[in-house]
């Protein structure tokens, strides 16, 4: 689903919203006009943390993939402990949760 070979904010934006088949006037909302959107998009604009919480959730993505094209290692480490209810954690969440507490 998400690629990492976009490299702006904007392309990411861009890349997601086609992928859901979403105008810019569907992501657009209070305090993101279509045309900020297509500002954005064009890396004309770098959107603001709260522009970048609001624009997530419609998107179905985290706001550190918005700005990194990274996973947020925080919801994969979630994903992690939620598929291995019950049963032991694969090192990877280890790894991930040190990482976390580490910064």
């Amino acid at each position: 689903m998400l690629s990492d070979d976009v490299s702006t904010i904007g392309m990411r934006i861009r890349q997601r919203r086609l992928e859901l088949g979403l105008t810019q006037r569907d992501l657009a909302g209070p305090g993101v006009s279509p045309s900020y959107v297509s500002l954005i998009e064009d890396d004309r604009r770098r959107p603001s943390i709260k522009a970048l919480r609001r624009l997530a959730p419609k998107l179905g993505v985290s706001v550190v993939w918005l700005e990194t094209g990274v996973d947020d290692p925080a919801a994969v480490l979630a994903r992690l402990v939620l598929e291995h209810t019950g049963r032991p954690l694969p090192a990877e969440a280890i790894v991930i949760a040190e990482t976390l507490l580490a910064y």
